[in-house]
């Protein structure tokens, strides 16, 4: 590949994702995936892919399932490391950069296609400057958040989705005190407040499931995430539709809760979870996101979008590594 180039990635618990972008207008020019969990290195997984394409990638940039400390991470959900340096000697790029995955999320809204957006509520298009907040309900609950500010981009990965859920009724407190009995450790103390990642996402849905049919009295089958919301989708069962409408009222609270406490131009919806299931996000979650007592208003003056795109951490790590190339041109 004579074509100067850039390396990208996705890391996950389950799968790696590399996608070599051309430097000149960003065309996909080939991709490939294989398992984490494998038994090759990750770092030689990257050399192998910098090797067919005949040529040394101009810079490596991996959105990694993890914290990531002086260029490094440890993967949560996989016995696997990685460092930049390591990518650097088996790719041979003079510059290789991991960045977590919801900072990649973060990054993923700097530059949108307009097919990749759908607008809940405000423009139809992000401004180009200001504060974008990401919720990210998937196999767990990530956020991250960009400002762009005098042209220049900062994200800042978070740990927002272990913020607190609590009830929102009295009906609601008969389900949390179910859900605590499910799964203790995800609550604050002896209270009915747990990690809001704990019910948000496509690990806490099939507890969530069971909790609501312990206060329903409900004696059928349990449902794994997708069987849930398929289930809700569809009519079929009582149980799934209210699961489905405690998903989507406290994640629309959530959402406006963040993008609130973070001065938010306008918050994105990203993850498995969301766009798997864009049912969701009707009129009444837009009322939920809105819903702010006294701030009520201000909230509803936030842009609100779904990202429809599912490779939002390859688009993150594309768009991140852009704007490397641009800071080494001047």
């Amino acid at each position: 590949m004579t074509t100067p180039w850039l390396l990208c990635a996705d890391i996950g618990g389950t799968n790696v994702r590399l996608r070599a972008f051309a430097c000149d207008g960003g065309a996909t020019l080939a991709t490939e995936q294989h398992d984490t969990r494998g038994a090759r290195e990750l770092a030689d997984i990257f050399g192998t892919f910098a090797a067919e394409r005949g040529s040394a990638p101009e810079l490596v940039a991996a959105a990694v399932a993890g914290p990531v400390s002086d260029n490094r991470v440890q993967l949560t959900n996989a016995a696997k490391s990685l460092c930049g340096e390591d990518l650097k000697r088996t790719t041979g790029a003079a510059e290789a950069w991991l960045i977590n995955d919801f900072g990649a999320a973060a990054w993923a809204t700097a530059r949108v296609a307009p097919e990749d957006l759908l607008c809940l509520q405000g423009a139809p298009a992000p401004t180009d400057e200001g504060i974008h907040v990401v919720v990210g309900p998937g196999t767990g609950l990530g956020v991250g958040t960009l400002i762009f500010r005098n042209g220049v981009h900062t994200a800042m990965p978070g740990e927002g989705g272990h913020v607190s859920l609590a009830p929102n009724s009295r009906e609601e407190v008969e389900i949390f005190e179910a859900f605590r009995a499910l799964w203790p450790e995800t609550f604050f103390g002896d209270g009915l407040t747990c990690e809001a990642e704990a019910m948000l996402s496509g690990t806490g849905l099939p507890l969530l499931y069971q909790a609501v049919q312990a206060v329903m009295g409900d004696t059928g089958p349990h449902l794994d995430a997708k069987g849930v919301l398929t289930a809700a989708q569809e009519d079929r069962s009582p149980v799934a539709h209210r699961v489905a409408m405690l998903f989507k009222s406290h994640l629309a609270r959530l959402a406006g809760d963040l993008g609130l406490a973070s001065g938010a131009d306008s918050v994105f919806l990203v993850g498995g979870v969301a766009t798997k299931n864009p049912w969701l996000f009707d009129d009444s979650f837009v009322d939920g996101f809105n819903q702010g007592g006294r701030f009520t208003r201000l909230r509803g003056e936030m842009n609100l979008y779904l990202l429809r795109n599912p490779d939002f951490g390859l688009l993150g790590a594309h768009n991140y590594a852009t704007h490397r190339m641009e800071e080494r041109r001047h």
